[in-house]
């Protein structure tokens, strides 16, 4: 059977998209999926169709697309991905490319939850001279950062350090900020039962990285209260739900008076970075 026709098929008789279904077939046979479309005529093994129908039916399921696969991309780096960590999102590319325009040489930057290591494992390829922490409270998800800083040649850039939140660093008295400002970067639990509930995408994804109490704030409030025991902070960036918004801002001026806030939206319009800069006006 060729690609076209296993497409054909599996389509009409599943109904899942194409894209999903193109995918699944580029793993199985190990090729671009670039070249699943650019080559309908070529023939899959048996032991491949019995591959593929195994994934497709997995992804029927409700299993993400990568987590069949194993990886994903995330600004045009290929990361690992399991059960154990959050699948990167486009609109958390975001994040980075606003750290790109706060940092400079004498800049610590802590990614907090850092998951599959995304962020700061793209930092660590496009910025030099500062120094880079990834903070996880999951020894799971730590081991898939650790094999994806690996896998991007970022190994010996970053620290990765076993926690939660900010503790790694408020307990560790070798933690030394000195002259250097501190930029801390939070792509932490946001989303409430209700909108987990209403999205089935996610439920395969694991829930420590994602329920955060009844309105999604629950880790940015102790996040905060952490914040206030350290010094040195220049800026503190963190993704959030567009809904969310209005009480974040109200939480941060209670909490973290003496900075401004700016939102920054995602490349859907939606609000979706919260950026608390902490130097004097």
């Amino acid at each position: 059977m060729n690609l076209q026709k296993i497409i054909f098929e599996m389509s009409k008789k599943t109904k899942l998209n194409i894209f999903d279904i193109e995918l699944i077939l580029a793993y199985v046979l190990k090729k671009s999926r670039e070249f699943i479309i650019a080559h309908p005529e070529h023939k899959l093994t048996k032991s491949q169709i019995t591959n593929s129908k195994l994934l497709i039916k997995k992804r029927l399921k409700g299993v993400p697309i990568a987590y069949l696969t194993g990886h994903k991309e995330f600004y045009g780096l290929n990361f690992k991905v399991n059960k154990n960590v959050l699948i990167p999102r486009p609109e958390t590319e975001l994040m980075v490319d606003e750290t790109l325009k706060i940092t400079n040489g004498k800049t610590i930057i802590a990614d907090i939850g850092t998951g599959s290591g995304c962020i700061i494992i793209t930092l660590a390829g496009l910025i030099k001279n500062c120094k880079l922490f990834g903070i996880d409270i999951s020894e799971k998800a730590l081991a898939v950062a650790k094999q994806n800083a690996k896998l991007n040649n970022a190994y010996k850039k970053i620290k990765f350090l076993k926690g939660d939140l900010l503790e790694p660093i408020l307990k560790n008295k070798k933690f030394v900020i000195g002259n250097s400002s501190l930029v801390i970067l939070a792509n932490l639990p946001y989303l409430t039962p209700t909108q987990i509930k209403n999205s089935p995408s996610i439920k395969r994804e694991p829930k420590l990285a994602l329920a955060a109490g009844s309105d999604g704030l629950k880790y940015y409030r102790r996040l905060f209260k952490q914040i206030k025991m350290l010094h040195n902070i220049s800026y503190v960036l963190c993704e959030i739900d567009p809904s969310q918004t209005l009480k974040i801002k109200q939480l941060i001026k209670r909490e973290l008076s003496e900075t401004t806030i700016q939102i920054k939206k995602d490349l859907t319009g939606l609000n979706r970075l919260v950026i608390i800069n902490f130097k004097p006006l």
